[in-house]
């Protein structure tokens, strides 16, 4: 009985992750509201119906999408557009290289821009983006299997929308193909198609910038996370975190009591409450802040410390509460927090990572050290 329903979960698998290791769809500037878009292809054409133009303009217009090249000036519902190879993308004062294929339509007066692009490819970009403050190759080599196995597990996130991920750190980042070093298309060249499964699916593999020393316990952050492979672990040796070396493993931010009673006001506590201090109501084990209470000469509020980071980090900027693993301090005409890490803390910790590999470890290793019980396969092999 188990043989037969092991072979039935590599059958399912097999079949859905074959499927999208082929082409996947991203959209592009998707937290953008872009009406105009201009496309010059480098180094061929574009293919886009029967014409073959070297550049393109679209606009967002009457609910259609107009499009101009050469000599010609059309509306369409929708535009399908064709590269052999790579293309730049004007938008909103940015330009970005791109491959593959863009599917083009109007969204409510606005362009929404889909690549589709094969997984492997797409990959050399999120790597470059999301591990470009590591300097190790067995830490690229790391970030490409976690990146591969989170774009699997997390493939149908917008399904609905019709488009597998975004381009932002909400699935992961994908900023075109600009100045990808040697390095990460090697890592992502010898690392293919290896992905982190338990129980035959793909694994959750959260990551994060900095740990702070410890990682955190996936259902001490998200209660409804049930992964029993993403446990808290002591990030280090001999008393020292892997991450220690990077920037911002330790980190003091002080904000005027004025500005912080604004912010709160807008957010968090009623528009005429006065703040009167900020306390810690429970730690987790890693020591993160799991609630805290805001007081005031009114109601005030109690706040988890996952909303109170995410809240600040929205309003405020990622910078100022850097993670959940932080004091709090008041002083004549300041709030200070003290704290250590960036990041919710939970799976890999990229500078840990990084660390891990200057002192020899290889990527492995480094997977083993992050992810409990989980397994490494290759998709061919399944």
């Amino acid at each position: 009985m188990k043989l037969k329903t092991a072979a039935l979960f590599s059958i399912i698998i097999f079949s859905a992750l074959n499927a999208f290791s082929l082409e996947i769809k991203v959209r592009l500037f998707s937290n953008k509201s872009l009406k105009t878009v201009s496309l010059k292809a480098s180094g061929g054409n574009f293919k886009i119906g029967k014409a073959s133009p070297r550049e393109i303009r679209l606009t967002a217009e009457d609910g259609e999408i107009r499009v101009r090249h050469d000599s010609v000036s059309k509306k369409l519902k929708k535009a399908e557009i064709r590269s052999q190879c790579a293309f730049s993308l004007k938008a909103g004062g940015r330009e970005r290289i791109y491959y593959g294929k863009l599917l083009v339509e109007n969204e409510g007066g606005r362009l929404k821009i889909v690549n589709e692009i094969s997984l492997e490819t797409y990959l050399l970009s999120v790597v470059a983006a999301e591990s470009r403050d590591l300097a190790n190759y067995q830490a690229y080599k790391a970030q490409a299997v976690v990146a591969r196995t989170y774009t699997l597990a997390n493939i149908n996130r917008h399904k609905p929308r019709g488009y597998n991920l975004c381009d932002t750190t909400h699935c992961q980042l994908y900023n075109g193909f600009s100045d990808i070093k040697k390095e990460i298309k090697k890592a992502v060249k010898e690392t293919e198609g290896e992905i982190l499964v338990y129980r035959g699916k793909p694994a959750w593999t959260f990551y994060h910038s900095i740990c702070g020393g410890v990682t955190e316990d996936v259902s001490n952050l998200w209660q409804y996370e049930k992964k029993p492979y993403l446990k808290s672990v002591t990030d280090g040796e001999n008393g020292k975190a892997y991450c220690s070396g990077a920037y911002g493993f330790k980190w003091r931010t002080k904000i005027g009591l004025k500005t912080f009673e604004k912010f709160l006001r807008r957010k968090i506590i009623s528009p005429k409450e006065i703040f009167k201090e900020a306390k810690i109501v429970s730690l987790s084990p890693s020591g993160r802040v799991m609630e805290m209470e805001l007081v005031t000469d009114g109601k005030g509020k109690k706040i988890s410390g996952v909303d109170f980071y995410h809240i600040t980090g929205r309003d405020l900027g990622w910078n100022a509460i850097r993670s959940t693993k932080f004091r709090i301090y008041l002083e004549k005409k300041y709030i200070v927090f003290e704290g250590y890490g960036y990041g919710h803390g939970v799976g890999l910790c990229q500078h840990g990572s990084d660390g891990m590999a200057k002192l020899g470890y290889d990527y492995r290793a480094i997977l083993n050290h992050y992810y409990k019980n989980v397994k490494m396969i290759k998709l061919k092999q399944l």
